[in-house]
């Protein structure tokens, strides 16, 4: 077996997972966390496609047909995975059950039964080279279990495909979830990144074996579109992704038609607000929640939430955003030699994006271009 510079760098890649898999379970903090389970069954996942791809580079015949998982549609496993990952990380409530398993119906039937069955009915270049074989321009006799199988193959990225979609659908509910009560939300970010990053890994993959299997432009460099997103997948993903703390809405959306709520009330609880928001400055605490704010205040969660939303017509964690933001201008004002590092932190904000985003939405500029500005007048 030879090995060259991308064959080893796949090995080096699938060590790193190895070595990323035994913390997950050495760890007794991180086998706890919610949503680990799914992400060491994701990353394990990827760690068998690579060592497929590997025994496929390197002529290596594993002697086990179903290790060759990824002709059949074992990418029908990766869908149902980032989807309970999602679950399990946005809220507590939910638990695996067996409609849930349903979703793993793809794999089960069409990468373990059916060739299990009927291993002896794809043609050997389909098993060596690929389901898409089929599609080559070599003279051949194609049967209909082939032509299955080569349309399964493309289908298992359609079908996870499907799922990211979905997912970043769910995400953006979660964010709007943890606005209603919580100051700063990274962990809403990660959730992108995780999403983002397999809807690379998919697109690139998809490329790849297009080129491989519909165009004359592949070389063996271009394995590396191949590889690559699924090794960044594990080293800048798994370690971080793996001790993350995932807070989950309590309050649902709310309905303030059967509120006990009046005008006149609203616009007391909106004036103790404003005049909380000015004298002791809550909002420079960078994991305000609704609750603090609402003991501060001295009233319940929902009608300080139904104040926030109709008075100010916006949610609680643009409402102290807003207010990190007016304080970050004053900052920048007064104390114009500061790093916009240490106005982030002294207006509230835990880390500088958070603080740049905030400022765009509120102030339509930069605070480096609001600095400028006030500069120059």
């Amino acid at each position: 077996m030879k090995l060259d510079i991308w064959s080893i760098g796949i090995i080096i890649i699938i060590f790193q997972g190895i070595f990323l898999l035994s913390i997950l379970l050495v760890s007794a903090e991180k086998r706890r966390k919610r949503g680990n389970i799914f992400l060491f069954a994701l990353i394990l996942a990827f760690l068998w496609f690579l060592s497929e791809f590997l025994a496929i580079r390197t002529k290596y015949d594993i002697g086990f047909d179903l290790f060759y998982g990824t002709r059949y549609g074992s990418w029908f496993l990766l869908g149902p995975l980032t989807l309970f990952f999602f679950r399990s990380v946005t809220t507590t409530q939910w638990k695996f059950s067996k409609k849930d398993a349903l979703h793993f119906f793809p794999f089960l039937v069409f990468v373990l039964i059916v060739p299990l069955l009927s291993s002896d009915t794809l043609s050997s270049r389909q098993i060596h080279y690929g389901m898409l074989a089929v599609f080559d321009h070599r003279k051949k006799v194609v049967t209909p279990f082939e032509y299955l199988y080569s349309v399964l193959f493309v289908l298992q990225f359609v079908h996870l495909g499907g799922y990211l979609v979905y997912n970043q659908i769910r995400i953006s509910s979660y964010s709007e979830g943890l606005k209603r009560e919580y100051s700063n939300i990274n962990q809403v970010i990660w959730l992108k990144i995780l999403n983002l990053l397999l809807m690379a890994t998919l697109m690139l993959a998809s490329v790849y074996l297009y080129v491989l299997f519909a165009s004359d432009f592949y070389r063996r460099f271009l394995d590396y579109i191949y590889v690559l997103p699924m090794g960044f997948f594990i080293y800048s993903v798994g370690y971080r992704m793996a001790g993350i703390h995932w807070p989950v809405p309590t309050q649902k959306e709310a309905k303030y038609v059967n509120s006990s709520l009046t005008e006149d009330e609203k616009a007391d609880y909106a004036e103790r607000i404003k005049r909380l928001m000015q004298q002791d400055k809550p909002y420079l605490k960078n994991d305000l929640r609704l609750k603090e704010l609402a003991t501060l205040l001295q009233m319940s969660t929902h009608h300080l939430s139904q104040t926030i939303n109709e008075t100010y017509d916006c949610s609680f964690f643009d409402l102290i955003n807003r207010y990190r933001v007016q304080e970050a201008k004053e900052i920048i004002r007064s104390q114009p030699r500061l790093t916009m590092l240490q106005v982030t932190f002294d207006a509230g904000f835990n880390n500088k994006t958070s603080f740049v985003n905030a400022f765009k939405k509120f102030e339509k500029m930069t605070p480096s271009q609001f600095r400028q500005r006030s500069d120059n007048s």
